[in-house]
């Protein structure tokens, strides 16, 4: 029933909510609007993948487990209702709900979000469906990897809302590859609004990697949010393929003391892909450390647009953070922005950002070439050196793999 208000009451609050001003610097240069699903979409559950005649050669083999290595989930709202792998309980939302209210509808109506990331969390809690909940108990040490695979077929002018919900006890160890994928080829308008919230409670160690292939025809907000506990440990890897136009936060909160985050994204743009990503690593408890490396490689008319910022509480003394943007042009065309942004106020800390925008090294590439390598292949290497860093953090061998092909079938340099 709490999930029924809370339903009605977050639209009543998206409607009374402005869009994003073109002022905010974090909005300033991606259309808010093309976000808003009363722009001809409709927000329905998206169709199974079980009753869409799609072979799992046309989905580049994604219905099927890459061997043993990792536990792994298929699943779309219908295919599904709970699973236990190894200490590790996933099940949808609102079941997790019945059983116990708290702490999941303290979890997802935590406010701390500013007005302009309202505007859409309140979409997705009005609409979410296809719900995840993710717990692992105190203690527990998760062997493999969990690899969740969603896998949607939306049709033409569809809105989607996932939502889910990470908690891991103290102590607890968990590996989680979440990967969202559209039809392969699906060129059909579809909107994607949505949003993870993990949680790691006192001493977890959590590696958590978002894998996101969207097709030609999305476009996408993404809201991410980590709470470390003290003493927590969080890696975390987004990796962004997909979608005509992506919007993604990723809020990393240091809340408790000697916590710690290391932080990867990789953006591969291409045609003429908008994507805009903001994070945040957000100290609020003393001996904290966090480091941050995004990267992006982009070719043709694709744009990547990057704010960072660091924010360190008054408290919050003896932190060390540390946040790096390097984005490599495979064409003329291709347009990079960064904008590093810093708010501190402590005054016993280390704080460090750089950044970078330029072709590939033409000294790189003469070096490689007098060493009997064309220019073409030179160029693949130097590109794939520069990406390798990021796909090194997807705890996944044969996925690891799948990626390097993937990207590098699609460089055309």
């Amino acid at each position: 029933a709490w999930l029924t208000t809370l339903r009605r009451e977050q639209w009543a609050k998206h409607q009374a909510l402005a869009w994003p001003h073109p002022s905010d610097d974090i909005w300033r240069r991606t259309d808010a609007t093309q976000l808003d699903p009363q722009r001809g979409y409709h927000p329905t559950a998206p169709a199974l993948l079980a009753s869409v005649a799609l072979t799992d050669a046309q989905l580049n083999g994604y219905t099927q487990p890459l061997g043993d290595e990792a536990l792994y989930v298929r699943m779309n709202s219908a295919w599904f209702s709970q699973a236990e792998l190894a200490g590790v309980r996933i099940e949808e939302l609102t079941q997790a709900a019945r059983q116990a209210e708290q702490p999941l509808r303290g979890l997802i109506e935590a406010d701390g979000l500013t007005a302009a990331e309202q505007k859409f969390t309140s979409l997705n809690l009005a609409f979410h469906h296809d719900d995840l909940s993710v717990q692992v108990p105190a203690g527990t040490v998760v062997e493999r990897p969990v690899r969740l695979v969603r896998l949607w077929a939306a049709s033409a002018q569809q809105a989607i809302f996932p939502l889910t919900v990470i908690r891991v006890g103290a102590g607890a160890k968990l590996t989680l590859i979440d990967e969202y994928i559209s039809a392969t080829g699906q060129a059909a308008p579809h909107l994607i609004n949505g949003r993870v919230e993990l949680v790691l409670e006192p001493d977890a160690q959590v590696h958590y990697v978002r894998l996101q292939r969207w097709g030609r025809g999305a476009k996408e907000f993404w809201l991410q949010r980590a709470t470390l506990s003290q003493g927590a440990q969080f890696t975390a890897a987004n990796i962004n393929l997909g979608a005509a136009l992506s919007k993604a936060h990723v809020a990393t909160k240091l809340a408790g003391e000697g916590s710690s985050a290391q932080l990867y994204g990789f953006v591969f743009g291409q045609a003429g892909q908008h994507i805009d990503q903001h994070t945040l690593q957000d100290h609020q408890a003393p001996h904290t450390t966090s480091d941050l490396q995004f990267k992006a490689a982009l070719k043709e008319h694709s744009r990547m647009v990057y704010t960072g910022l660091i924010r360190i509480a008054k408290h919050a003394q003896q932190t060390d953070a540390f946040q790096s943007n390097h984005n490599l042009l495979l064409g003329q065309q291709a347009r990079a922005e960064t904008i590093p942004m810093l708010e501190i106020l402590a005054d016993d800390v280390r704080c460090k950002h750089g950044a970078s925008i330029g072709p590939i090294d033409e000294e790189q590439t003469f070096y490689l070439m007098s060493r009997g390598i064309a220019r073409a292949a030179a160029q693949r290497l130097i590109v794939m050196g520069f990406v390798e860093p990021i796909i090194a953090q997807v705890p996944f061998a044969p996925l690891q793999e799948r990626l390097r092909q993937e990207i590098e079938g699609n460089l055309g340099v």
